[in-house]
């Protein structure tokens, strides 16, 4: 079995530990891919890929904007920084590797602003 370690494995495990924490539902979903990109690095790099991680409002990416009524506001705020770091290493870690779905881009984009302006 071949093994892939990749600037992708930290932020990933670690988005997953995140989602696990604010109880998201995609959370074993992360998890499943963060065990695929150890075995089976190009179907992961593909999933990760996919319009659910990067495209339309259903999309992982798309989840930083969603209120968590179940946590207190200055907790969630602190959460959402994370989740959008993390998904901005991701990000970057997917186009060095020449994986370049469309919403990228403007994601990380977004992320890098309203995190720099603490939104």
């Amino acid at each position: 079995m071949t093994t892939f370690n990749t600037p992708l494995s930290t932020p990933l495990s670690q988005l997953a530990e995140l989602l696990d924490r604010i109880k998201h539902p995609r959370a074993a979903e992360v998890h499943g891919l963060s065990v695929l990109l150890r075995t089976s690095p190009q179907q992961a790099l593909a999933q990760l890929d996919g319009n659910d991680w990067w495209a339309g409002a259903g999309s992982l990416a798309a989840e930083t904007m969603a209120d968590h009524p179940e946590l207190p506001a200055a907790h969630w705020q602190q959460e959402v920084r994370e989740f959008r770091t993390l998904m901005i290493e991701i990000g970057e870690a997917l186009r060095a590797q020449g994986v370049r779905n469309p919403g990228i881009d403007s994601w990380l984009l977004a992320f890098s602003n309203w995190n720099a302006s603490e939104v």
